[in-house]
């Protein structure tokens, strides 16, 4: 049983809603391969903090057009980054989970029923989100770039390439009888 000297103890460890600025900043500093988010529309990021310091982020962004695995732009959101602090790389995996089961159900824009994540597939296969459940739709997806809110995308170019979108299906809850 906690006592009531615990009450001022501090948490070990925990994921806490963070500014888009500083998710930003955390992405530059751990020299996240894409890079800061730059979307210009909604969205939210989450700091995993050890011992009160950042050692990940997450950020939750809505997709750029719909429909996406079946799924309308306004029924998912999109994990559009994550990045743990160098040395700190099992991060990433209770971050993922915490945001699939904590942050991405809390979405302000719209209610959820899928959440979404590519894998560049020359820099990582998405172990990760397999690990976690995550199913595997397909291997072939990516942009050229060039549409309303982004430049063309060209070879070297990190976000150049093909990519595996991945997706959580959330389980749709019973209504109340």
């Amino acid at each position: 049983m906690i006592g009531q000297a615990a009450l001022f103890l501090e948490p070990i460890a925990g994921v806490y809603p963070i500014g888009m600025r500083e998710a930003n900043q955390l992405l530059a500093r751990w020299e996240h391969k894409l890079g800061p988010i730059n979307r210009p529309f909604h969205s939210e990021a989450y700091a995993l903090l050890l011992d009160q310091r950042p050692i990940a982020v997450a950020v939750s962004t809505s997709i750029v057009h719909g429909p996406v695995a079946g799924y309308a732009r306004q029924e998912v959101v999109e994990l559009g980054r994550l990045c743990a602090e160098p040395g700190n790389t099992w991060a990433n995996r209770v971050l993922l989970r915490l945001w699939r089961e904590a942050c991405a159900p809390r979405w302000q824009c719209w209610p959820v029923r899928a959440a979404i994540s590519y894998s560049h597939n020359a820099m990582h296969r998405g172990e990760l989100y397999r690990h976690d459940g995550w199913r595997r739709v397909k291997d072939d997806c990516g942009s050229a770039g060039g549409g309303l809110w982004s430049r063309p995308r060209e070879q070297g170019q990190a976000v150049y390439g093909k990519k595996t979108l991945w997706v959580w299906a959330f389980p749709i809850l019973a209504e109340a009888t």
